[in-house]
């Protein structure tokens, strides 16, 4: 915690990842973020956000990467892209 009651640092642990987040403050404002998300089923993944409130912003579809992908803005305008690898190779750019 800061010293004035705000969160300075904390992190989320997500399966094997862990996210650090905190505050905003006058010297660090609060901004949008983007995810990569890998998940067992980005269909299921996507319907879900939708019916949480989750805006398309793609829709779900095969990727020439190997991964089956959409991408939701939720409603602090961060956007997550929903993927799911759909070959046994790792990823490659």
């Amino acid at each position: 915690m800061r010293p004035d009651g705000r969160i300075g640092n904390a992190r989320v642990r997500l399966g094997t990842s862990t996210v650090m987040v905190s505050e905003s403050s006058p010297a660090f404002p609060a901004m949008p973020a983007s995810f990569y998300l890998y998940v067992a089923d980005a269909d299921a993944a996507t319907a879900r956000a939708l019916t949480f409130g989750a805006t398309l912003t793609m829709a779900v579809a095969d990727m020439p990467y190997g991964d089956r992908q959409s991408g939701v803005r939720d409603a602090h305008g961060n956007l997550w892209w929903l993927s799911q690898r759909t070959v046994q190779e790792p990823y490659r750019d």
